[in-house]
């Protein structure tokens, strides 16, 4: 079914690239927009308000996906009811988000309170069903994270499900690099004015905020994707105006935008970050360059490649020079000089939440119940609470989302998470993602957060976590609309 839809369809995806889209899908994907820029400048999507109103736009979103009008129907492709079914994240996602429904109603601890302290007080629950904690949803709790769990689910869904024309991806990552563009110029700004707040006024509950980011690692994360997708759409420009002899278009300002994106990330002083901005620079460039030399198009003129590479640096010298880049130094300087020092909270950490997962690692503990138990944990590590830096802590989540994501949802929970990443990455090599301009940036870094997650919580951020799912999603998708028989019409005058 999938090649008949690929074989009847491939002309009205590809489409001449100027043909108008569908009602419904141009619907789709100024909704699809409206919500993914929503997510970073909503101080990340880490407040209640801010994910139920994603989750608002997730399930328009969905629903436009869901109920074409009349006349948008895709020649061989089946409605899209049938499309959705016969996706397997569709089914993967139910699992997991019926998983985290019985978590819920199947608390096996309640969290108390009073003025000063608060404490959890064991409940009679199905012991062999998974089980949660009964918290305020205000401080996190199973139906929080379903919340967050169900805007991605249906946000991947209506994605795939709805926009079937490359130029909808084209238009929705264009939309995303735009907004990155703006979200930089904040984070510069509030470099160059000494901000202390969010947008000058939003009070943050960390010192080191980055644009409306309320933390470091989460801005970088984010920076980082931004900064592959800018890649791969400049990579992708380049290669189709080659291809129709014409000059480079928008490739050179999205290699402009992909640098102050870039600066962006060193300039969060997050040290994970900035390392896999580095990996990815060095892989993504050999790659690229790889992918080059396989390509028989026509050659640019070499005065035009060195005046772009002469115009990025010198915006990168000015950056370098202008703004304060010397905590960043101060930062790496510290992990070099003392390294044992500097890892040793999160050492300390994750020996507490190991044995946090070991005493029930096949159900878990309930999805955003981990601040709630890890206390039970850290007690029997009385300096877990002070760091080296002789500063209180206060540790919400284990700073490893490898180890978070197993403590809260078991071993069980994660089997759905395991076959979706699992066939997303059968659909990838199927595609030869490594031979696609947009593709192999996007999933470079996207393997590369993933290490990041390995060190702090990065997909704690729905911002992140949700970006991170459709680009995914929409790096399948291109390899799929992008193929050979495709590119051929770029060709044509």
């Amino acid at each position: 079914m999938t090649s008949s839809f690929h074989s009847h369809s491939s002309a009205a995806m590809t489409g001449s690239s100027g043909a108008p889209l569908p009602a419904r899908e141009r619907a789709l994907v100024g909704v699809t927009v409206l919500h993914l820029v929503f997510l970073p400048w909503a101080v990340g999507t880490m407040h209640p308000w801010s994910q139920l109103t994603s989750l608002g736009l997730a399930l328009a979103g969905f629903f436009l996906a869901l109920f074409p009008r009349a006349g948008d129907r895709i020649p061989g492709a089946g409605s899209p009811a049938a499309r959705l079914l016969k996706f397997p994240l569709f089914w993967a996602g139910l699992v997991l988000l019926a998983y985290i429904v019985v978590q819920g109603v199947n608390p096996a601890w309640r969290f108390v309170s009073n003025a000063d302290h608060w404490w959890l007080e064991p409940l009679h629950h199905v012991c062999w069903l998974p089980h949660g904690v009964d918290a305020p949803f205000s401080r996190s709790n199973p139906w929080r994270a379903l919340v967050v769990m169900g805007s991605l689910w249906l946000l991947v869904c209506s994605v795939w499900t709805g926009l079937s024309r490359r130029r909808s991806y084209r238009i929705l990552f264009s939309a995303l690099v735009a907004n990155a563009f703006l979200l930089a110029l904040l984070g510069l700004l509030q470099q160059l004015t000494g901000a202390d707040r969010i947008f000058w006024s939003y009070p943050s509950s960390s010192p080191s905020f980055i644009a409306s980011f309320i933390y470091r690692n989460h801005a970088g994360a984010y920076f980082n994707l931004m900064v592959a997708l800018a890649v791969g759409l400049a990579c992708w420009q380049d290669q189709r105006a080659r291809q129709r002899h014409a000059t480079a278009g928008p490739a050179g300002l999205l290699a402009l935008t992909a640098a102050l994106v870039g600066l962006m990330v060193v300039l969060s002083a997050s040290r994970l970050a900035i390392i896999s901005l580095l990996f990815f620079a060095v892989l993504a460039g050999i790659g690229l360059i790889g992918q080059r030399r396989r390509q028989s198009l026509p050659a640019r003129p070499r005065a035009a490649g060195w005046l772009l590479a002469a115009g990025l640096l010198a915006f990168l010298a000015v950056g370098f020079t202008a703004l304060p880049v010397d905590r960043v130094w101060r930062r790496f300087a510290e992990l070099a000089a003392h390294p044992a020092l500097v890892v040793r909270d999160r050492t300390v950490a994750g020996q507490a939440a190991f044995d946090m997962l070991r005493d029930d690692w096949l159900l878990g503990w309930g999805a955003g119940c981990f601040r709630h138990a890890f206390p039970l944990y850290a007690q029997h590590y009385p300096d877990i609470y002070f760091s080296a830096r002789h500063v209180q802590n206060y540790w919400e989540h284990a700073h490893d989302d490898l180890l978070e994501f197993p403590i809260e949802l078991g071993l069980l929970g994660l089997l759905p998470i395991a076959f979706a990443l699992s066939w997303s990455a059968w659909r990838l090599g199927q595609g030869r993602f490594w031979r696609n301009s947009v593709a192999f940036p996007l999933v470079l870094a996207g393997g590369l957060t993933l290490v990041h997650a390995g060190g702090d919580f990065v997909f704690q951020n729905p911002a992140v976590l949700l970006t991170w799912g459709v680009l995914l999603v929409g790096a399948v998708r291109w390899t799929e609309l992008d193929g050979p028989d495709k590119r051929q019409s770029f060709a044509k005058p």
